[in-house]
């Protein structure tokens, strides 16, 4: 595996986090909810971004909308509903 894939795979893993943070919040309120895991998960994100910071810079440098979709594509999966959710790997299968 290259290192352009290795940091490609670590900006999956930020958006998965950040995808899950933002689904977090959603539990606000609810029994699920827990400030603790919360925080946790938060704190882990920012150790990864620390770790990333330079590769992140110079990859965005290269593709400088790809964080831009990124975000875009993590607002639409927490706008799915659960059956999207599951047609969504049927629908990208399609469009490879």
């Amino acid at each position: 595996m290259t290192d352009l894939n290795k940091i490609k795979d670590a900006i999956k893993l930020l958006a998965l986090l950040q995808l899950t943070l933002e689904q977090m919040d959603l539990l606000k309120g609810t029994t699920i909810y827990k400030q603790r895991i919360k925080n946790q998960m938060s704190t882990l994100e920012k150790s990864i971004e620390i770790a990333l910071k330079a590769p992140v810079e110079n990859l965005d440098s290269t593709d400088e909308g790809l964080f831009n979709r990124l975000q875009n594509n993590i607002d639409m999966v927490l706008d799915m509903d659960t059956d999207e959710l599951s047609m969504l790997r049927v629908a990208v299968e399609e469009i490879r």
